[in-house]
């Protein structure tokens, strides 16, 4: 195992005794929150890895000064107290993926998208060049190294090294991971500025359900992977039921590179599906950057060795990606319009959820040897007044946005089966989606091919 090196000088570096450290850094959550000034930029971990004490005593010390701050984070899984309506004019939020808080506070007027993809996500922040950041950790080890944990990818090594101030929330009850090398999540104690401890369960995120559509999709996915395929493939419900297909497929030897690492990896990995015997890098490892399901899958991955926990500009760099054979990239759309562009993140103009990792996915899979990317998607949506509408289509609406251009646009999977686009002329590539559309709606989608 490569020996982990701090790279950043923090308030104690000089201090050989890294426990009498920890005791003098120590502060409670009202003192750290006298360290931000007016005007601060702020880099702060989001979801599970949210740094709650500091949140609330921030949000309280602003209600009092009456100072203005940036926030930049992502994930917004529950509320935030910096958040709260009575600060809206105060704070400014910023974040590059939509989950349900941010569409929710997006409302507020005080929290903005910034659009990039998820590797970037810390180049974005330091470009915000942050002042203060704030980062939840699991307790130091024997050595005083900290795992980063669930959500630590968040900010990148580069944002920890730039800050005046760093700040570490530890949370004991955070699972820490085995991670090491170039991209490790590791934070040592002689780096940090400020210790809050505050332990609390971390917040879980329960697998999805699927129903028989997923399932369906799931399937057909199953076909495309060849046994000793490095897969990733994200969240949701048919995520878990892209996992029980390969296992019920027999699949073997299957590999995993992926952004996220969710419950159904626990799975594939007991029932010998994923062994990632056949991996050219990290062979016999996971590699992922987040963590996101419940209990059962951080009691299983905690001090794993058989996982690496990497920098999300690690994980998800297409020339990082393509260093294994045969990656198979599975990622959802909410709709395609028939040359090939598709739209993952929008509903119209309105911002629904992020561009993500699926074109560094998309290109990353495509530049490995034998690889393949997926785009999977349901051929319909019902509205709320009951009417069904096609998610193929012949245009994607009116300032609707392209997550993934139609030039690196590989296979298309909906319920009624896979379309195969590369290298296909317009109108093959029309005829090919129109097959696998809903069958209500490919007289109307033929009507109005391209030529």
């Amino acid at each position: 195992m490569q020996k982990l090196i701090p790279t950043r000088r923090g308030k104690l570096a000089g201090m050989t005794d890294w426990h009498k450290a920890y005791a003098a850094l120590r502060m409670t959550a009202d003192e750290a929150a006298t360290l931000v000034r007016g005007g601060d930029v702020l880099g702060m971990t989001g979801a599970a890895n949210w740094p709650s004490a500091f949140d609330t005593a921030l949000a309280q010390r602003l209600k009092t000064t009456g100072d203005h701050v940036e926030v930049n984070s992502l994930f917004v899984l529950q509320p935030y107290d910096l958040l709260a309506p009575e600060l809206k004019s105060q704070v400014l939020f910023r974040s590059n993926f939509f989950a349900g808080g941010e569409r929710k506070y997006a409302k507020q007027g005080n929290l903005v998208f910034c659009p990039t993809n998820l590797s970037a996500t810390g180049a974005w922040i330091a470009a915000r060049k942050p002042r203060v950041v704030v980062i939840s950790c699991s307790a130091p080890d024997e050595n005083g190294w900290m795992s980063r944990s669930l959500w630590g990818a968040q900010l990148h090594r580069s944002v920890l090294d730039a800050c005046d101030v760093l700040l570490v929330e530890i949370n004991d009850q955070l699972p820490s991971f085995v991670s090491e090398g170039d991209g490790h999540m590791m934070l040592h104690i002689s780096e940090v500025d400020g210790i809050i401890e505050n332990s609390h369960p971390p917040l879980e995120t329960p697998p999805a359900s699927s129903d028989e559509t997923d399932a369906k999709i799931a399937g057909y996915i199953a076909d495309l992977v060849d046994n000793g395929s490095c897969v990733q493939f994200g969240l949701g419900g048919l995520a878990n039921a892209i996992g029980s297909n390969l296992a019920y497929a027999g699949k073997k030897d299957l590999g995993l590179q992926s952004e996220v690492i969710s419950n159904c990896v626990v799975d594939l990995m007991k029932k010998g599906v994923i062994t990632n015997r056949c991996k050219q890098d990290h062979p016999g490892r996971c590699v992922g950057a987040y963590f996101v399901g419940d209990k059962d899958l951080w009691n299983f991955a905690k001090d794993n060795p058989t996982f690496s926990f990497k920098e999300i500009d690690w994980v998800n760099d297409p020339r990082s990606i393509s260093r294994n054979d045969h990656v198979v990239s599975i990622n959802n759309a909410m709709e395609i319009e028939l040359t090939g562009q598709v739209n993952a993140e929008s509903i119209g103009s309105r911002q629904f959820s992020g561009t993500g990792g699926q074109l560094e996915w998309v290109i990353g899979s495509q530049w490995s040897k034998g690889g393949k990317s997926i785009i999977a998607l349901r051929s319909t949506y019902t509205d709320n007044q009951g009417a069904l509408h096609s998610k193929i289509l012949p245009q994607l609406p009116v300032a609707s946005i392209v997550t993934t251009p139609r030039t690196w646009v590989q296979y298309v999977v909906t319920e009624y089966g896979v379309a195969n686009l590369k290298y296909k002329s317009v109108r093959e590539r029309a005829e090919a989606l129109i097959a696998i559309a809903h069958p209500d709606f490919r007289e109307k989608l033929r009507a109005q091919l391209p030529l």
